[in-house]
Parts: structure tokens; sequence; C-alpha cells
């Protein structure tokens, strides 16, 4: 009797620990472009876990993706050279933010960015 309790002692944690790291994978992430800029030249870590850029995109801008623990998230929007606007870019991983910069002058950029 004492076995059988050790056994599903065991098989509870490594059940557990599985439903734990399966709600872990495959996050949505999202990257954001805003500001009172009307265009930004984008550079961002795409789903495939390579580099992606953009010129002269529509602000508001975004993407969106999934993403697993441990991988490398990255964008930064240069704006033009109007210096009475600004650029913002925000990475939201799950809905909630996760890293974000906004820039004001001319040529500026903004960069978020994180391992997840």
């Amino acid at each position: 009797m004492k076995k059988v309790i050790v056994l599903l002692a065991v098989l509870t944690v490594i059940l557990s620990g599985c439903d734990f790291a399966s709600r872990n994978l495959n996050q949505a992430i999202e990257y954001r472009v805003t500001g009172s800029t009307s265009t930004a030249d984008l550079t961002f870590e795409n789903s495939g876990g390579g580099t992606s850029q953009q010129s002269g995109v529509t602000v508001p801008w975004s993407y969106t993706f999934t993403a697993n623990p441990g991988d490398f998230l990255y964008i930064s929007a240069q704006k033009d050279g109007n210096p009475a606007t600004d650029v913002t870019v925000t990475i939201y991983a799950e809905g909630s933010v996760f890293g974000t910069s906004t820039s004001s002058g001319a040529y500026v950029i903004a960069t978020a960015h994180g391992i997840l």
C-alpha cells in the first residue's frame, strides 16, 4: 500500500509539472508601434527567430505571433525627421506589457527587447 501511495504522489508531481510547462508554451506576443509620427522604419525579431525590416510603415502598426520561454523579443522604430513628433514601441506578452520605449525628436529610435 505504501508503494502505491508513493507512486501516486510521484505521478501527481510529474503530471502537474507537465501541465505547468504546457501553460507557458506558445505565448501570444504582439509588437505595437504608436505615436504622433505618421511613418517609421522598423526592425524586429520575427516569429521564425530572424530579423525583419520594414521601411515607411504607417503608424499605428502591429505584428502578432507566438513565442516560447527563452525566445528573444525585439522591436525598434526610427521615425522621420519631424522634431515635433514621437514614436512608441511596445511588446505585449499574453496581453501584458513586456517592454516599452518612447522617443521624441527628429530621426530618433525607440527600442524594446528582452528574453521571454
